[in-house]
């Protein structure tokens, strides 16, 4: 074979290979499924909020702490001390104005998730996930705790930093000082093994870690960009969101110790982003069905990103149970990359990784989409790949989506 048709073949193969790999990547990216927006509400934005990835409800006190934290400023190189804001349940539609409840404490404050603990003699206790040198910079994460104030204002107590857990993305309080907490990730946060995982989809260094109010260790890992926890009502069972895996999973959970093991788990087939929980027991999914959007969306504010909102029905019989979707929108009007929900009533309230506003949405009658919308498929169940993710989803079996 001459030299020339072995470079024409080498040549062909290296595109053969590069075109099946970004192919495979967009596929498991939902790039290729096909979206049909659907909400039969009705939407208003609150302006006043960037970058509100994470909220947290005192349903007690009818009132939603807003996570706000200006990503784009601080890409842009012009970072802008984040806050925790208010809102009142009972006034969404017109809410009072905003003001920090920190009190400027701690300095340099760039808030990512948060978590509510209400102790048995109702005092409150608001924890939030702080990346010091803004959200490009992992290193130095703590976990501020705040106390509630009768004023309404946070006082903050203590800072805590746990050795060997740095790429925290969400906690879920547990008491006044303790907090389980998602490590994203081992691979250093911008660095070249992740963007080359983010190819091939294949990290699944993501882990779950519990930290008792002096001391924190690894319970479990085995998750694909580990990223949000919630508990259930009664406290004993645990979720946690694994966005690259594009899965769910549930743990039954000690009270007592905060030991916890992994009991079910679910492929749902589009990347899972904050949780929480209604007083039904429901939990609340925020996705964005096509991450490569999403990315683009990052860099890009003029690039939108498709919302949706799922939820989960856990079975009475510890597992399985029903997805459903309750809301999907392209991002086209004005609303994109929803990181989080939280169902107060009638009121479905947005948050956005990266969003100027928060939205509040009023819900439907019918609010469980396949019973409003049946003839449509909601969930993509035929992506790529979905029998092998399935089985690193789950070993025991997985929960069906709603079609």
């Amino acid at each position: 074979m001459k030299p020339s048709q072995i470079i024409l073949l080498t040549g062909v193969a290296i595109v053969g290979i590069l075109s099946y790999t970004w192919f495979r990547t967009a596929a498991r990216a939902g790039e290729f499924t096909t979206l049909v927006p659907v909400f039969d509400g009705t939407c208003v934005d609150i302006a006043g909020m960037p970058g509100a990835e994470d909220m947290a409800i005192d349903r007690t006190n009818g009132r939603i702490f807003v996570s706000s934290d200006d990503r784009r400023a601080t890409a842009q190189g012009k970072p802008v001390r984040g806050a925790i804001y208010s809102l009142p349940v009972d006034g969404l539609a017109n809410p009072p104005p905003l003001k920090d409840l920190t009190g400027g404490q701690p300095a340099a404050f760039h808030p990512h998730g948060t978590s509510l603990f209400r102790a048995v003699d109702g005092k409150v206790t608001l924890m939030v996930v702080n990346h010091p040198k803004g959200a490009m910079d992992y290193s130095g994460t703590t976990v501020e705790v705040f106390d509630a104030q009768a004023d309404g204002s946070l006082k903050l107590r203590r800072t805590v930093a746990v050795p060997g857990l740095t790429r925290i993305n969400d906690i879920v309080a547990t008491g006044a000082n303790s907090f389980y907490a998602t490590s994203e990730s081992d691979l250093e946060r911008g660095s070249l093994s992740e963007s080359l995982s983010l190819i091939t989809g294949d990290d699944r260094t993501g882990a779950i870690w519990y930290f008792d109010g002096s001391a924190g260790k690894k319970l479990d890992s085995g998750l694909g960009f580990a990223n949000s926890l919630a508990l259930s009502n009664d406290g004993k069972t645990l979720y946690a969101s694994a966005t690259m895996s594009r899965s769910i999973f549930l743990y039954d959970r000690d009270p007592t110790s905060g030991a916890i093991k992994r009991r079910d788990a679910a492929l749902v087939g589009t990347g899972i982003d904050n949780l929480d929980v209604d007083p039904e027991g429901i939990l609340w999914m925020a996705a964005h069905p096509k991450m490569l959007s999403f990315i683009q969306h990052a860099g890009n504010a003029a690039k939108p990103s498709p919302s949706q909102i799922l939820i989960l029905e856990p079975s009475p019989a510890g597992k399985g149970g029903k997805i459903d979707q309750v809301y999907l929108r392209d991002g086209t009007d004005g609303f994109s990359g929803a990181s989080v929900a939280i169902r107060s009533g009638t009121n479905m309230v947005l948050g956005s990784v990266f969003e100027k506003s928060v939205r509040v949405c009023q819900l439907p009658k019918v609010w469980r989409q396949s019973e409003s919308h049946p003839a449509q498929r909601l969930l993509d169940t035929e992506r790529d790949e979905l029998k092998k993710e399935a089985e690193k989803a789950s070993k025991a079996g997985a929960t069906e989506p709603a079609k």
